[in-house]
């Protein structure tokens, strides 16, 4: 049995952005994700080990890893944190071992198809209930014309199967619209067909698979004319077997968060090291100088092939944009973050060009439009183009804004709430995870003042109270703990999941739970974003956090990280089953859940049904009590309640009855 994986439907995590105080410090975002997702594919093209170093752990470049290991290439993920890729070699790759579910990962979905296009095999593809609305069609029509067959939902939608070619044709193909992924799946198709294989683009899009197809070897060749480019690659290269080594610069498009929060809160002065300045990609800071930013690009330099530098951002009084349509390709990512620059700035803000909008995560032209609005600021679209009325201070705020189960507009009103009036809730933020996993903690050490799920956030500044919620599995401690939080407007750790999140990371990294070694370090580099993982539930990684938390060492390891969320200002709400007794013996109020197990296995198996998980219930009986008696019974913290803890049985109680219960027993 395994639990639905970024699934938009499931329960939703909502976060407020609230005013802060000037933003200060020195960051580094996450690595590029498209750069990412190119280097894991064409490191498997190479042949022999390429080291990569900066890789983005996000969902949707995990996808892309899992497809290739169904593929028959070896990835793993190193102790250090970079990851190894064994390439097979240009027409290496096997035939996929099951169907490849792409997630969220519009770009891996794309570029997967072109990448196994030159091979004799019957693949399909599938993703989350996101990605099955985005359009495929603009992929499939050239790799038909290559000799792929495809059969698909109306307009080229996942799920869809792909019988590829073994005779694969080599094409000259005119790009209708500006779209480096159309590009580069052509082009990572053309790179196992004879011959050569020519893209035309009026409109520059990124060129990180020119580029990176240099830096493995590959001939590419461009050629500008007079109002296109041609972009040549020669397939079947001959190879060699080398040891390479591949560094992801810091994501641009992640950069744009913390940079314009910087802009726009008072007094901020921030830098961002590392960023890729790839000119493809740059429209956003071009356009933010242009406003007035006061933005700086320090220490130069070139990483992988890639332009890269550190960006400085101060405070500044920001005028309004107008973007031309030839720029949009630039910064197409970028357009919900600049939408908020252009609300606190003063003028009418107009960018051109954003159909493209449409058919991203979310149709995001209208979701900003949307979200503007619910925060008091005038935005309408006029055909592609965004118009946005700022009037040169920050707006009303509000919300709640509807994100769409899109990161970037999750982010973006976030970064609003910095500033407006009022703090900006955003309904959802577990889609974060797929580009920008530590967004949150990144910008709360800035100094940002970001909330989740705080319905009275306002109270989280009050006095420092540490509450310590314990009990057995389906005991209800979860649930009263997290209303708990919200209520006092403090942060909310279930410990259980740092122990699923261990699991998590070393199955990720393909190493075996029983691997103390493996254990221990993935124990020390757990990161918040994987407390968020919706592929935490499943039941693999259920299995692997039992065994994980059963070494001392790991449990040690992740002593000093509850400690320190504990210690945060404001406070904290911990559940787990040895808070009371071991990980904070000094919370200010204890409180120990327990139930019947026939009452904890009857609200366990509605959980699971709830998730869509077919289990039997007796099982779940069965589960339960074999728990009970290993928790009870372990030589390290074993569960009982604190000495001075409040004992409270559930069994007959609604899960408001122990709350109001709860509140009362406070005080």
């Amino acid at each position: 049995m395994s639990a639905p994986d970024n699934n938009p439907q499931a329960s939703p995590l909502p976060a407020r952005g609230l005013r802060s105080q000037a933003l200060h410090g020195a960051v580094t975002v996450p690595g590029d994700k498209s750069i990412s997702h190119r280097a894991l594919m064409l490191a498997s093209q190479a042949l022999g080990r390429t080291t990569i170093r900066g890789l983005l752990e996000g969902e949707d470049v995990l996808a892309t890893a899992q497809a290739l290991r169904q593929c028959g290439v070896p990835i793993t993920r190193q102790a250090d944190g970079s990851w190894q890729v064994d390439g097979v070699g240009i027409g290496g790759l096997h035939e996929p071992s099951d169907v490849l579910d792409m997630g969220n990962a519009g770009t891996a979905a794309r570029l997967m198809m072109g990448l196994l296009a030159p091979y004799p095999y019957h693949v399909q593809f599938t993703g989350d209930a996101s990605l099955r609305k985005r359009p495929m069609q603009r992929v499939i029509t050239p790799l038909e014309q290559m000799g792929v067959q495809f059969w698909a939902r109306e307009g080229g939608r996942l799920p869809l199967s792909m019988q590829g070619t073994d005779n694969p044709l080599p094409i000259r193909y005119v790009l209708p619209v500006a779209s480096a992924q159309v590009k580069s799946a052509v082009m990572l198709a053309g790179l196992n067909t004879p011959g050569t294989t020519t893209v035309v683009e009026a409109e520059a899009t990124r060129d990180h698979t020119e580029r990176m197809l240099r830096f493995f070897g590959v001939t590419v060749d461009v050629n500008a004319l007079s109002d296109s480019t041609e972009i040549t690659v020669h397939g079947q290269p001959a190879q060699m077997y080398a040891e390479r080594a591949f560094d992801v610069p810091a994501d641009p498009s992640s950069a744009a968060f913390p940079i314009v929060a910087a802009l726009l809160v008072p007094g901020s002065d921030i830098t961002v090291r590392n960023v890729c300045l790839n000119p493809s990609r740059t429209g956003l800071f071009d356009t933010l100088q242009e406003m007035g930013a006061d933005l700086t690009i320090e220490n130069t330099r070139e990483v992988g092939g890639e332009p890269v530098g550190d960006i400085r951002a101060k405070y500044s009084t920001l005028r309004e944009a107008n973007t031309p349509t030839e720029r949009a390709p630039s910064m197409i990512d970028e357009f919900p973050i600049l939408a908020i620059a252009a609300a606190c700035a003063k003028g009418k803000s107009v960018m051109r060009g954003l159909g493209e909008l449409r058919v991203k995560e979310s149709n995001r032209l209208a979701a900003i439009i949307a979200g503007l609005r619910v925060c008091g600021v005038e935005a309408i679209e006029n055909g592609d183009d965004l118009i946005v009325y700022g009037r040169g201070k920050p707006p009303a705020g509000g919300g709640p804004v509807t994100t769409h189960f899109d990161h970037r507009i999750a982010m973006s009103f976030l970064v609003l709430g910095l500033v407006s009036e009022q703090p900006v809730m955003v309904d959802d933020t577990r889609a974060i995870a797929t580009s920008f996993p530590n967004f949150m903690s990144l910008m709360r050490d800035l100094g940002a003042t970001l909330v989740e799920q705080a319905e009275n956030a306002s109270t989280a500044m009050h006095a420092r109270r540490v509450i310590a919620v314990d009990g057995p599995a389906a005991s209800g401690k979860g649930t009263l703990a997290r209303r708990l939080a919200d209520h006092f407007g403090i942060g909310y750790l279930d410990t259980g999941s740092l122990y699923r999140a261990v699991g998590m990371r070393v199955l990720y990294a393909d190493q075996n739970p029983r691997d103390v070694a493996a254990a221990i370090a993935a124990a020390h580099a757990i990161q918040p974003h994987d407390l968020a993982n919706p592929k935490l539930r499943g039941e693999r990684i259920g299995q692997a956090a039992s065994v994980v938390s059963a070494i001392p060492e790991v449990r040690e390891a992740l002593l000093e990280y509850q400690r320190n969320f504990a210690a945060r200002d404001g406070g904290a709400v911990l559940d787990g089953r040895d808070i009371g007794t071991v990980i904070c013996p000094d919370a200010d109020v204890k409180i120990f859940i327990t139930a019947s197990l026939e009452t904890r296995a009857k609200r366990r198996h509605k959980q699971l049904t709830e998730y869509g998980i077919t289990v039997d219930y007796q099982s779940v009986v069965d589960d339960l009590a074999e728990r009970d008696a290993r928790d009870s019974a372990r030589a390290v913290a074993p569960l009982k309640p604190a000495t001075d803890a409040i004992i409270l049985d559930t069994s007959s109680l609604s899960a408001n009855e122990v709350f109001a219960k709860a509140l009362e027993l406070i005080g």
